[in-house]
């Protein structure tokens, strides 16, 4: 009993000692200031860069993405841990910012010449998109040599590209779109081997692409639309074999596709609009059989369309308006089963319209093959695409037929209809209209057209889902019930 009591007493002391040095630890802890993550010069080098810009109106370009507007730079005090603040993010061992997120921030103003963001050496993000920033980059962005990812986009930046880029050697993604650069891409852009994607559209840049860009062999998208290129397509393109999306709309290229595209095994879209491209189709193309969109519109193609471009078979939009491209119509296009948008008009295709066996259900939403030399009537196959939503056949030739719109019966979903400028007999407004219950535009520009006195016609509007109603140079044949007729026009059409 009495070395039970000895063992008892020795516990109870142990366990008093044990109590009495966690308090005094605790309480050693709670006295103690609190110790940031975040390393000074790293916050002094922030609460600097902060005041460069003045917060102000939030940009528009935010709204338009569906980004939502925050003022992020305003939580950011001096005791507080930096790694906590809005927008940064640190390394969670070495408290060093590695990320600066101020994009849609509504930072407005300029950098400094010596500017602090040159003081983050280890950031590897910094987006300042969606803001209203302007003036050069400073050249001491090179020296943030860790940059994986450079995005300026939808700011008011001007100038060159500073030389120093090219120092940012992990660069994997580099974004400047939407903003006033001009000048010519630098040659040396060539030697960031790591980059993935790069966009510079919608700037004033000019003068040729460098055909180092060819040297970007991890590229998987490119996008130079909407600038003051010139000059051919560097072939070297071609080189980009992992490339998905190539975008060079709206320049001022020149002369035919580089045959090197025919490399680009992984290309799923491709966009030379607008520009003043040349020659044949490019052939070449038909090797891509990944490619979804393929966009040719606004140049000066010429030739035909080849007959086997059903092999590619994961087509789902071909863009090619105002060209010269001659020939037929190939039917084969119909027999391409993604194929949602079609638009061939304004070339010089010609011959009779041949929609080819349309043996399954079509997908095609969007069919405009307007403004051509085509002849004869509109083909009765055309009733099987049923999901039309949009058709154009402008300036057709009927030879003086007149048109079947029963034809159109089955196309339930048709919203906008261009008839524009046919060769065909008086077209009867009461015939039309009955067949059309979900249309809501359509284009008799440039015909003959009547409305007679029928009994189907009533006071009540010829369509009530018809809002634009389109009859500029058009000849109006109206009877006694013209009066009527106009008045329900007036009432749920616009007149052109």
């Amino acid at each position: 009993m009495k070395g039970s009591w000895v063992v008892s007493t020795s516990i109870i002391r142990i366990t008093l000692s044990f109590t009495f040095l966690f308090i005094c630890h605790f309480s050693d802890v709670l006295a103690a200031p609190t110790r940031h993550l975040c390393r000074p010069e790293q916050k002094d080098a922030l609460l600097k860069f902060k005041n460069e810009f003045e917060i102000g109106k939030p940009s528009p370009s935010c709204k338009m993405v569906g980004i939502e507007s925050h003022r992020k730079t305003e939580s950011w005090g001096n005791n507080s841990d930096c790694c906590n603040w809005e927008g940064v993010t640190c390394n969670a061992k070495s408290g060093e910012v590695i990320e600066l997120n101020l994009s849609c921030s509504s930072l407005h103003g300029r950098f400094h010449s010596n500017s602090s963001i040159r003081n983050l050496h280890f950031l590897t993000t910094l987006d300042l998109s969606h803001n209203d920033l302007d003036g050069e980059i400073p050249s001491s962005i090179g020296n943030l040599s860790h940059l994986t990812s450079l995005h300026l986009s939808y700011n008011q930046f001007l100038g060159l590209i500073p030389s120093s880029i090219e120092n940012l050697s992990r660069l994997t993604s580099l974004h400047l779109s939407s903003n006033q650069f001009s000048g010519q891409i630098p040659s040396s852009i060539g030697n960031l081997s790591h980059l993935t994607s790069l966009e510079l559209s919608s700037n004033q840049f000019s003068g040729q692409i460098p055909s180092s860009i060819g040297n970007l062999s991890n590229l998987t998208f490119l996008s130079l639309p909407s600038n003051d290129f010139f000059g051919q397509i560097p072939s070297s393109i071609g080189n980009l074999a992992r490339l998905t999306y190539l975008y060079l709309s709206y320049n001022n290229f020149v002369g035919e596709i580089p045959s090197s595209f025919g490399n680009l095994n992984q290309l799923t879209r491709l966009y030379v609009d607008d520009n003043k491209l040349s020659g044949n189709f490019p052939n070449v193309l038909l090797n891509l059989t990944g490619l979804s969109v393929v966009s040719l519109s606004n140049n000066k193609f010429t030739g035909t369309l080849p007959p086997n471009i059903t092999s590619l078979s994961n087509l789902m939009a071909f863009y090619a308006s105002n060209n010269a491209f001659t020939g037929t119509l190939p039917s084969s296009l119909f027999n391409i089963p993604p194929l949602i948008i079609l638009d061939l008009s304004d070339n010089q295709l010609n011959g009779t319209l041949h929609f080819g066996n349309i043996s399954s259900p079509s997908n095609l939403q969007y069919l405009i093959i307007g403004s051509n030399n085509f002849i004869g009537p509109i083909p009765s196959s055309i009733s099987k695409l049923i999901n039309l939503q949009r058709l154009g056949i402008s300036h057709l030739n009927t030879q003086c037929r007149p048109v079947d719109f029963s034809i159109f019966s089955h196309l339930k979903s048709l919203d906008d209809l261009r008839l524009s400028y046919l060769t065909t007999t008086t077209i009867d407004l009461n015939d039309i209209l009955p067949y059309f219950k979900t249309l809501r535009s359509l284009d008799l520009s440039g015909n003959l057209v009547s409305a007679t006195n029928k009994s189907s016609v009533s006071s009540d509007p010829p369509s009530q889902s018809i809002q634009s109603l389109y009859l500029s140079s058009s000849w109006l044949v109206m009877d006694a019930t013209k009066l009527v007729l106009l008045e329900s026009f007036q009432q749920h059409f616009h007149q052109f």
